[in-house]
């Protein structure tokens, strides 16, 4: 049973992988953002499991290696923080204050575009993570009201389109500072954005991790606040 066990953990990573390096692949061919990488590869693990009949319990229960792995990765980015670590104690203040202000206006953004646009309280909470990295936002999400599996789609979205569209945005608006576009990616689109920004250089991959953390933060502090307001204006 244990040797069974073991196998289709490992059946399940190299099928993770090859799904991986296919949506990788497709992505860096075509370059549109409805192919980006984790779309795609999402979408072949769940059409092999529909066409297989496999229930997707199975894959979430022996796919254990990977979290950890992704546990470890998040590590990586505190390595790349203390690397930078003068660099940016010197600039404390201004990432404190950045970071806080783009999770206050991601979450008013939420509120306001949302309820124009006719949207439950239920889905306004729902929505007001959508910024923050996914762990974070499942738990916030439940909290408040949410649909958190909701919730997990809408942030992943977030950050493909963050990931897709933050350096031209960011380039047309004459943003060039490294720090600055590190604390903008991450802050937009916490992990995937972050990993975006890795690419352009360590310095923009650290100020995106610690974005990711201190938006984590500031978003868990500030969302609970807006649902009484979101039930009060929005609810019927």
């Amino acid at each position: 049973m244990a040797m069974s066990r073991i196998y289709l953990e490992i059946a399940f990573i190299l099928l993770t992988l090859m799904a991986y390096y296919f949506g990788r692949a497709i992505y860096r061919k075509t370059k549109v953002m409805v192919f980006h990488t984790v779309i795609v590869a999402t979408a072949v693990i769940v059409l092999i499991f529909e066409v297989s009949g496999l229930d997707m319990d199975l894959y979430e229960s022996n796919t254990g290696f990977l979290k950890y792995v992704l546990n470890l990765s998040v590590v990586a980015f505190g390595f790349l923080l203390y690397k930078h670590y003068d660099f940016i104690k010197s600039r404390g203040l201004s990432i404190i204050t950045a970071t806080f202000i783009g999770s206050l206006s991601s979450i008013l953004s939420v509120v306001l575009i949302a309820g124009v646009l006719g949207a439950s309280p239920q889905m306004i909470i729902t929505l007001l993570p959508k910024s923050i990295t996914t762990p974070i936002a499942i738990v916030l999400a439940q909290k408040t009201g949410g649909i958190f599996y909701l919730t997990a789609v809408v942030v992943t979205l977030a950050g493909i389109f963050g990931a897709v569209t933050g350096s031209w945005f960011l380039k047309i608006s004459g943003i060039k500072g490294r720090m600055s576009r590190g604390l903008a990616m991450g802050s937009a689109a916490h992990g995937i954005g972050t990993a975006k920004a890795l690419e352009e250089g360590a310095l923009e991959g650290a100020a995106g991790g610690l974005a990711i953390a201190l938006m984590g933060i500031f978003t868990s502090i500030i969302a609970p606040l807006f649902v009484p307001l979101v039930n009060y204006f929005f609810g019927s």
